[in-house]
């Protein structure tokens, strides 16, 4: 068996940093282990390069070692890369362990900024970050509210030219926003639920909005159609699927071959639905 040369192929991307700091560059490399395991270490000058491996997968890695009075390590990915300030006096096994017991976070992280696929941002529902609405992302302005007017009644949320204005501080955002969703959702619902009954000749009772966590929609026998608000951040061809999904159910109680014809003869490309409720649904819940 031929061994080849860990260091092989290896790209190194330069950093600009200034001369109070050393940079380590450090990569995973594909194995069939499921642990993080160093494989090999070099140094050159004042950068010592590193190589770790997890789950068959490659990322890089920048590890910058600071003078300052750092007393903790912080990972952080900005455009796809992995960057790790650390104390300058870290020894590189820590830093290590530190990496592979956040190799999972990691590589969540850096799926999110480098699919394609992903064309929806993780809320943070911080100032100057975005808010998904019906498959957009759009800015997010935060304009804090002093003590005196956190009520609920002083708080609120405006969606103007494009932008979401958040009146409340920072850790109500999501609370004002999730109302929003509930205001907003019988505008997308309503509609589709009028053209789809017609369509299909099914007559819901009901229609309920609910902040839920692991469902887009159901149907129960006493033709309730619930849907998730969180659905409202995804595009519209997809909340109208969801919504053909459920109103199938009236039909059909189970996911048989009958039920999945009938919502394919009035949406015959659900699966590119699926699937982007696939790749991007854990982003919006």
């Amino acid at each position: 068996m031929q061994i080849s040369n860990p260091l092989r192929n290896i790209i190194f991307y330069p950093l600009v940093v200034n001369s109070i700091q050393t940079i380590n560059y450090v990569r995973l490399r594909p194995d069939h282990g499921n642990c993080l395991s160093s494989i090999c270490c070099s140094t050159i000058s004042h950068t010592t390069h590193h190589s770790f491996m997890h789950n068959n997968s490659v990322m890089e890695f920048h590890i910058i070692r600071s003078h300052k009075r750092r007393k903790t390590s912080e990972i952080f990915i900005q455009d796809g890369l992995i960057y790790l300030k650390t104390p300058f006096s870290t020894p590189l096994d820590e830093m290590e362990t530190l990496l592979r017991n956040k190799a999972r976070w990691i590589a969540m992280k850096v799926k999110e900024q480098t699919n394609p696929e992903i064309t929806i941002k993780r809320a943070t529902y911080k100032d100057n970050s975005t808010l998904p609405y019906l498959g957009k992302n759009y800015p997010l302005t935060v304009v804090p509210l002093d003590s005196s007017n956190t009520h609920d009644s002083k708080m609120s949320l405006e969606f103007i030219n494009e932008k979401f204005v958040v009146y409340t501080n920072r850790k109500n955002v999501k609370k004002i926003y999730e109302k929003w969703l509930f205001e907003k959702g019988p505008e997308v619902v309503n509609p589709l639920i009028t053209k789809y009954s017609k369509i299909l000749g099914v007559s819901p009772r009901k229609i309920l909005l609910k902040n839920l966590k692991s469902r887009w929609g159901s149907a129960t026998f006493n033709k309730t159609i619930n849907l998730n608000i969180h659905l409202f951040k995804a595009p519209l061809d997809v909340v109208e699927y969801v919504i053909v999904h459920e109103l199938c159910h009236l039909l059909e109680h189970n996911h048989s071959t009958r039920f999945w014809k009938l919502v394919s003869n009035h949406m015959a490309d659900y699966k590119t639905k699926v699937k982007w409720l696939k790749v991007n649904g854990s982003l919006i819940l």
